[in-house]
């Protein structure tokens, strides 16, 4: 008889403590991802290493999805990448301003001048999926989308991510 006291009284407990979390989860993540913001604000703006400069932008790219606001500091070295001379720091810029839930007056030139001029195709990707990331609010890019499906080969890469941003900018994505 006493063990079974027992035993209700810590499942009494592990679901006080478990509402508990529940509760304060958010304040103790949000803490963590600002700090985390702000490392990789500092990283993008004060390293040379293109990979660590990726990371910083993939990273801040996935915190603004978050919360828009974790990558506001960032947003002026986050544009600024998309014009550095390594294509991969441009990429993960122009994938990184889709996802910061920009307006589309503000960073659609930018992704649409990617998509349409940059020599690397891995910066034109990722101008795609940062167009993707835009949805419907990127509808001002329709017909640049459109003609690089139209343009490029069938099986590239490019044209699945001109594809795939086409279906979630007019809205048919599934």
């Amino acid at each position: 008889m006493g063990s079974a006291r027992f035993v209700k009284a810590m499942c009494a407990v592990a679901l006080f403590n478990g509402a508990f979390y529940l509760c304060i989860k958010e304040e103790a993540l949000a803490g963590e991802k600002d700090d985390l913001a702000k490392k990789y604000t500092e990283q993008l703006r004060k390293s040379k290493d293109v990979k660590a400069r990726v990371t910083a932008l993939q990273e801040l790219g996935t915190l603004a999805q978050i919360k828009k606001s974790l990558a506001t500091d960032a947003l002026p070295d986050i544009y600024k990448a998309a014009e550095d001379k390594d294509p991969a720091v441009r990429a993960a810029a122009a994938e990184a301003i889709g996802k910061a839930d920009e307006p589309y007056d503000k960073a659609g030139d930018i992704l649409v001048k990617l998509l349409k001029g940059d020599k690397a195709e891995a910066v034109k990707i990722a101008a795609a999926k940062g167009l993707s990331s835009m949805g419907t609010s990127a509808k001002e890019a329709l017909p640049v989308v459109r003609d690089i499906v139209k343009s490029t080969d069938k099986k590239s890469p490019l044209n699945a991510a001109a594809k795939d941003a086409l279906k979630s900018i007019s809205g048919t994505r599934k």
